[in-house]
C-alpha cells in the first residue's frame, strides 16, 4: 500500500459509515440493556480539562513512538513494527483530507468510538475486556498487531478517564484532541517522508 493514496471521498465515506453504525450499535444496545447513560453526558471544566491534557499526552505518546521507531530501526521491533504500520498504511489514508475532513473524522470517531466502547461495552462488560475489543477493533490483521497493542494502551487510558471523571465527554475530547492532532501530524508533517520509512 506505500505511495498508494486513496480518494479522499471514499475515505471520508468509509470512515462516517463505520461511525455512525458504531453508534447505531451503541443505540440499540442501549435500548435492549435498558442502560442510561445520560448522566456520563454531565461535564465540567475540570473533566474537559483533564480530556484536553490526555489527549495531548496520548498524541505525544505516538509521536515519542514514531521517533523511537525512526531512531532505532530493526533493534525495536514492536516499535519499528508500529512505526512502518502508520507510515506506510495509514499515514497515506489522509494523504488528501482537508483541515475541515480531518476535524470532522476526529470528532466522529472521538464521539462514535467512545459512547459504544466506554459508554455502553465498558458499562456492560468491564474496562479490561472492552479496552482489548477496542485494541481488536484496531487491529485488521495478525501483521498490524503492534498498532492493535498502542490502540490496547490508550483504550486503557480513556476507560480509565471515564472512570476517574465520571464524564465520557473526558475520554471523548481525549480520543477527538489525540487523532486531530495525529492526523493532522500524518496528513501535513509526514506526507513527505511516506516513502522514507
Amino acid at each position: 500500500m506505500q505511495g498508494r493514496l486513496l480518494d479522499r471521498v471514499m475515505v471520508m465515506n468509509v470512515t462516517i459509515v463505520l461511525e455512525a453504525v458504531l453508534l447505531l450499535i451503541a443505540a440499540v444496545w442501549i435500548q435492549l440493556a435498558h442502560l442510561s447513560i445520560a448522566q456520563e453526558f454531565v461535564a465540567n471544566k475540570r473533566a474537559l480539562i483533564i480530556g484536553v491534557l490526555a489527549g495531548l499526552g496520548t498524541a505525544s505518546s505516538g509521536f515519542i513512538l514514531l521517533f523511537i521507531g525512526k531512531l532505532f530501526k530493526d533493534n525495536l521491533q514492536w516499535i519499528s513494527s508500529l512505526r512502518k504500520i502508520v507510515m506506510e498504511e495509514v499515514a497515506p489514508l489522509f494523504a488528501e483530507l482537508t483541515l475541515f475532513d480531518i476535524l470532522l473524522v476526529a470528532l466522529a470517531s472521538g464521539f462514535c468510538e467512545e459512547v459504544f466502547f466506554r459508554g455502553v461495552m465498558q458499562a456492560q462488560i468491564g474496562y479490561l475486556p472492552t479496552s482489548i475489543l477496542f485494541g481488536l477493533f484496531h487491529c485488521p490483521s495478525l501483521r498490524h498487531i503492534s498498532y492493535g497493542i498502542w490502540a490496547f494502551s490508550a483504550a486503557l487510558l480513556l476507560g480509565f478517564l471515564l472512570d476517574y471523571t465520571g464524564t465520557l465527554w473526558t475520554p471523548i475530547v481525549a480520543h477527538a484532541l489525540s487523532n486531530f492532532i495525529v492526523i493532522t501530524y500524518l496528513r501535513y508533517g509526514v506526507k513527505a517522508q511516506v516513502t522514507d520509512v
